[in-house]
């Protein structure tokens, strides 16, 4: 490589830099979560990976990096990796508390595990609802990548894997927790939304990369760019979806009653459906979550689909990699580089046909009487959606009110999203950064945009350490750490993430992974 072209490559990397960061903060001001996968690479990087990640788990976020090797070797086996995501309403005293509450989150409602007292309450308000904000959002999810090998040769690379992954997203008014009348635009609002989306699903996927060599001639000799592509089939297990849009407005005129606006829509399959219809049936939540949801990990197909992931990779040598030898088979592992890249993740859709449900209420203006807020919280276990608008007995319940009711199969979007990942690589020092957009509403994705930063450094070659954090409004702060051992066959990465609540000076443990054990041939 000539010295006129290392001046022009490291002006074009100062100048994607300056860019990409401005763009990152620029952005960082909406409230979101749209990551394709979680790993413990991408949790101890900040959630990002659009441009860093290249094991078999990139198949379900960049296939494009399928081509990019770093380590020696045509085959790569991955086994095993597991991670947990994590924003509670109520933080564990330990980690190990943390996960208990974790697993009852997914696990059937009990009412004696979600009670709370008049200090926890306030410990809520104070970290979920500062400021008079009206709404919170929680949420729990768990990524398997439960195998996974990638095949690398010269001209393409091979990929298959198997995930299973589940999520729960819940919103929450203010009114729930607090008694009070809150001033939003002029008007005193109680707000008792309460929403939540629940999803698992199983899925194979397929990938395959290659160099782009369409435009050879419109770009350096060194600089490559690569697709790829991963086309996957998903069987999904129960899901519930449902969103209670509901506001008190105040009403200053004696002998009224408050004026309440509802808006109300449902969809569910397999035992969830059965739970609703039971207790449409007997109205009595306990008797129907008993009958209808285990406590015994059984999965229960309610639906199929099919997806896709795309991606791109620009890759830009720093150091003047030369290709592969012109006999040679394999793949030169890739040191020192600039990467731009671009996924499009979940294209595709479910059809739900086990015991599918729809119930929807159009919205609607009345008068009613003041529901008080709850002595239970809300974090979304199996059934307590059901129970939380039970209990609350001056609140119009919309599951028994719904006029709207349709048993016919259904079908639901996949978690779309839009993920730009930037790395620099300088061998023992790495820099990344993401911008995700999310493009619809579901257990995984929230649509907005959200900006994460990392880095990562090697004080040894085969130890690297991970540091990296998220930007989004109205969240806790985020530092992720990870680390792991890399060697010449093996290797397998840890990592944490903290969250750092400013207003209740609350600190826990909202993210953890394994990155199981990956071999390389």
């Amino acid at each position: 490589m000539t010295k006129e072209h290392l001046i022009s490559s490291h002006k074009e990397t100062r100048a994607w830099l300056s860019a990409f960061t401005f763009l990152v903060l620029a952005l960082s001001t909406r409230l979101v979560c749209a990551q394709p996968a979680i790993t413990a690479e991408s949790i101890g990087l900040g959630g990002g990976g659009t441009a860093y990640l290249n094991g078999p788990e990139t198949t379900f976020w960049n296939p494009a990096n399928l081509m990019i090797s770093d380590r020696p070797g045509n085959f790569h086996i991955g086994i095993g990796q597991s991670a947990l995501q994590y924003k509670p309403v109520l933080a564990g005293r330990s980690l190990q508390h943390q996960l208990s509450n974790f697993i009852d989150g997914y696990q059937p409602y009990e009412r004696k595990a979600v009670r709370i007292s008049p200090w926890k309450q306030n410990r809520i308000l104070n970290t979920h609802f500062p400021d008079h904000t009206l709404r919170s959002q929680n949420s729990q999810r768990a990524d398997m990548v439960l195998a996974g090998a990638l095949w690398q040769r010269k001209d393409y690379a091979l990929s298959i894997a198997l995930r299973a992954r589940y999520a729960s997203m819940t919103t929450t008014g203010r009114g729930w927790y607090d008694d009070r009348f809150i001033e939003q635009n002029d008007r005193q609002v109680r707000d008792f939304t309460l929403s939540q989306r629940r999803s698992e699903f199983y899925e194979l996927a397929v990938g395959y990369a290659q160099e782009f060599t369409f435009i050879n001639g419109l770009i350096p000799r060194l600089n490559k760019l690569y697709i790829g592509i991963s086309p996957k089939i998903i069987l999904a297990g129960p899901t519930f979806q449902a969103d209670y849009k509901a506001q008190y407005l105040r009403e200053d005129k004696p002998g009224i009653r408050h004026t309440f606006i509802s808006d109300f829509k449902l969809h569910s399959s397999g035992n969830f459906s059965r739970l609703i219809s039971d207790y449409l049936q007997v109205q009595n939540p306990r008797d129907a979550v008993r009958q209808n949801l285990s406590w015994d990990y059984q999965f229960q197909p309610t639906g199929y689909g099919v997806g896709f992931d795309f991606g791109f990779n620009y890759v830009i040598p720093l150091n003047g990699n030369s290709p592969a030898s012109a006999g040679s088979t394999s793949r030169p592992p890739l040191h020192k580089s600039l990467r731009l890249a671009f996924s499009l993740n979940d294209i595709g859709a479910i059809r739900y046909y086990d015991q599918p449900l729809a119930l929807s209420s159009p919205a609607d203006t009345a008068h009613a009487d003041l529901q008080a807020s709850s002595n239970t919280i809300f974090v979304g276990t199996g059934g307590q959606y059901i129970n939380h608008l039970h209990q609350a007995k001056l609140l119009p319940n919309p599951l028994l009110a719904a006029p709207q009711r349709s048993e016919n199969n259904y079908t639901s979007l996949l978690p779309t999203s839009l993920n730009a990942g930037l790395l620099l690589d300088l061998s023992q020092l790495r820099f990344m950064g993401d911008i995700s957009l999310g493009l619809n509403n579901s257990a995984f994705t929230k649509s907005g945009l959200s900006a994460q930063l990392g880095a990562e450094f090697r004080p040894v070659q085969q130890v690297p350490i991970r540091l990296g954090t998220r930007f989004a409004a109205e969240q806790p702060f985020q530092m992720g750490f990870g680390t792991g051992i890399e060697t010449e066959h093996w290797d397998f990465a840890i990592s944490a993430r903290a969250l750092f609540y400013r207003e209740s000076s609350q600190t826990t443990i909202g993210s953890g992974a394994f990155g199981g054990l990956q071999l390389h041939f």
